[in-house]
């Protein structure tokens, strides 16, 4: 039995190897991303309220969180119209590029 199982063996690799490379030539190859889309989906995710945390603390970052559940309203707009913090230091902190990066926070003595 086991010539038979080791000649199905490879003959499952070679299917599999040539469905990868349909799959790479039909499908991956020249897909490139909407970077306004992308933009959009980032700015108007709730999520990126953790990224405020540290700087406007948990109770302001839940309270932006849950209004704008409610409202449809971006994070990024509702820390604007509270003044919590300024275009500039909101742009710094959101910015995907800067989102990615490893922070190092002092901790308060």
């Amino acid at each position: 039995m086991e010539p038979i199982i080791t000649f199905n063996l490879f003959q499952s690799i070679d299917i599999m190897r040539n469905a990868m490379i349909t799959l790479a030539d039909k499908c991956v190859i020249g897909i490139t991303a909407n970077r306004e889309v992308c933009r959009h989906y980032v700015e108007n995710s709730i999520g990126i309220v953790t990224a405020l945390n540290p700087f406007i603390g948990y109770e302001n970052a839940t309270a932006i969180a849950k209004e704008a559940l409610e409202t449809g309203k971006s994070v990024y707009e509702l820390v604007l119209e509270k003044g919590l913090l300024t275009k500039e230091e909101l742009d710094k902190i959101l910015s995907p590029e800067e989102m990615v990066k490893p922070r190092h926070l002092e901790k308060n003595r």
